[in-house]
């Protein structure tokens, strides 16, 4: 794990505070930028061990901790892009954590919606789609004791993947040594069975957990989204926020179900 040499994000002393401009506002970019190299050039996740993968993401949980504790974070996001059309300006495989001072316009819509949900009727949204999910099965993917992987009945793209721990957790940081060992399992499985039934295409993953610094979020789930580029968006999606799925979540999660594994 090394410090990113092209940051968007400048280490600091004093966090940063909002200054007006007009009818704007503006915040300097301040955070931690870091990268997790694999040490294989050639290998992504999906030709990885289990062991490997759960080295991966323990470097994950051991930055995030250490990158949490930081006085000026408010969220910190763990995402990949694998291939050049998922962004990866380099092919050496790696990840990256970003330590933010804010929370990121998707991150906020997604814990306001959870929160609203959880108030109104008592229960986290995701536990409730999981529910439906593990009884209408025609949307899992693959399931072990602790994880579920579905295409999500909304997918935004063609084979949009979803990981889900089956008991109900705000935080990614916080699984226990089982549960990290099930999560590289999971991973190990998916990433193979992504390489496998769609010929290895490029890809993006992030994971979203509760902010480092927020009051009440026990009613968030986390979970990893995997988009696969199978697609390039055009001016309807970006013109309209409407994405075309051409393979619906039904069929993708077939296809990915009946892939080899290994």
């Amino acid at each position: 794990v090394v410090k990113n040499e092209y940051p968007v994000l400048t280490p600091h002393r004093i966090c940063p505070v909002a200054l007006p401009e007009g009818p704007y506002q503006k915040l300097s970019g301040v955070g931690f930028q870091e990268l997790v190299i694999t040490r294989d050039h050639e290998r992504s996740l999906g030709y990885m061990s289990e062991k490997e993968i759960g080295l991966v993401f323990g470097a994950y949980r051991e930055r995030y901790l250490a990158l949490r504790s930081e006085k000026c974070t408010k969220y910190i996001l763990i995402f990949h892009n694998n291939g050049p059309s998922a962004g990866a300006t380099q092919p050496h495989p790696h990840s990256q954590i970003l330590a933010l001072p804010i929370i990121p316009p998707d991150i906020g819509r997604s814990l306001a919606g959870s929160r609203h949900y959880f108030h109104e009727r008592k229960k986290c949204v995701h536990c409730v789609m999981l529910k439906k999910e593990l009884s209408d099965k025609k949307r899992i993917i693959y399931k072990n004791k602790n994880f579920v992987v579905l295409c999500p009945y909304a997918s935004r793209v063609s084979f949009e993947i979803r990981l889900f721990p089956l008991k109900h957790n705000p935080n990614f940081e916080s699984l226990s040594a089982e549960e990290h060992k099930s999560l590289a399992e999971t991973t190990r499985v998916i990433f193979a069975k992504l390489k496998n039934g769609l010929n290895d295409p490029d890809y993006n993953f992030f994971i979203h957990t509760a902010p480092a610094r927020a009051g009440h979020t026990k009613h968030y789930h986390w979970h990893m989204e995997i988009l696969p580029r199978t697609a390039i968006w055009g001016g309807l999606e970006l013109g309209t926020g409407i994405e075309v799925v051409k393979v619906p979540p039904e069929e993708a999660a077939k296809i990915l179900r009946k892939a080899a594994a290994s």
